[in-house]
């Protein structure tokens, strides 16, 4: 019988590099210059680097930031994981001496 499950349905010719981006709320506290700690449902990998978009007042920050600890801990009964992120310099900021917001160009010293 044709068309079972079992059958190749799909196949791709030419495969593709892409990236995936995975949006998840979490909690975030800023704790030195340097770095910002988040509360997320997901564990982090240490040394992924990834965008965090920070939302609020309007404005859109986006930060690269690197995860350099990712520890479970128990808030209100629920497993969470308390993330550790160290804030990534690009190539601009380093060039320009400031981080800027997504949207507006506001200074991310404004945070």
């Amino acid at each position: 019988m044709a068309g079972r499950r079992s059958h190749p349905r799909f196949t791709v010719a030419n495969p593709w590099e892409g990236a995936v981006r995975i949006l998840r709320d979490v909690v975030v506290d800023r704790t030195s210059r340097d770095e910002v700690m988040a509360v997320s449902q997901a564990p982090g990998v240490l040394g992924e680097t990834m965008t965090l978009d920070l939302m609020g007042g309007g404005l859109t920050m986006g930060l690269r930031v690197r995860v350099i600890e990712s520890r479970p801990v128990i808030i209100a009964g629920a497993v969470r994981h308390r993330l550790r992120l160290e804030l990534v310099a690009s190539a601009s900021e380093v060039a320009g001496g400031v981080a800027t917001a997504m949207t507006d160009s506001q200074p991310a010293e404004a945070l």
